[in-house]
């Protein structure tokens, strides 16, 4: 791998879509190896696999408080630029496998150890200094934040499914649960 290839081209492209309103029981009878969980607005909730599901116990899949969690990644992103941004430590999760997608919609899975070895590879590049947010009239970057990848974890204290762009286990966030009072992010596992 090359710090250039672009994250699809690594990708495998056969899982199962399973919608959030499925039973696991449901979810075990369809899935084919690893399978994208989405809500009724196809926004992705977790991953899973039908030996995952075996012990789950809840009326749907997006209720389950203890569905493994997804991080989707924009499929035309470089190795270099994942392993470059805040998103990389979203692999602290201690998830197996990446959602891969286009336009909000999953294509493919990656296993994280394709991003290991990567990684591991000695290819990355070490990052140059760059500007800060306000930069210099001769900064190059475009405005305004780029999401590279995105993590979605169940909070396992009130089960509200939040978004995280970067993890980091000694502070975590809050949950951002609007209807609980305030509590840190608390994660099974």
């Amino acid at each position: 791998m090359k710090p250039g290839d672009r994250i699809a081209e690594h990708g495998d492209h056969e899982f199962t879509i399973l919608a959030g309103e499925l039973t696991p029981a449901e979810a075990r009878a369809v899935l084919k190896g690893v399978g994208v969980v989405v809500d009724d607005d196809g926004t992705v909730l977790g991953t899973v696999t039908a030996p995952e599901l075996a012990g789950a116990n809840a009326d749907a899949l997006a209720s389950w408080r203890a569905l493994p969690p997804a991080v989707e990644v924009h499929a035309d992103r470089t190795f270099a630029e994942l392993a470059d941004s805040p998103a990389i430590t979203l692999l602290l999760l201690g998830i197996t496998r990446l959602v891969l997608t286009r336009g909000g919609t999953p294509v493919g899975m990656l296993p994280v150890a394709r991003v290991s070895d990567y990684l591991a590879s000695g290819a990355h590049p070490l990052s140059s200094n760059e500007m800060g947010p306000a930069g210099a009239s001769a900064d190059g970057a475009l405005p305004g934040r780029v999401r590279l990848a995105a993590a979605h974890v169940a909070c396992m204290h009130c089960g509200y499914r939040n978004t995280l762009e970067h993890w980091n286990p000694r502070r975590p966030p809050q949950c951002a649960n609007p209807d609980r009072a305030p509590h840190d992010l608390e994660l099974g596992g």
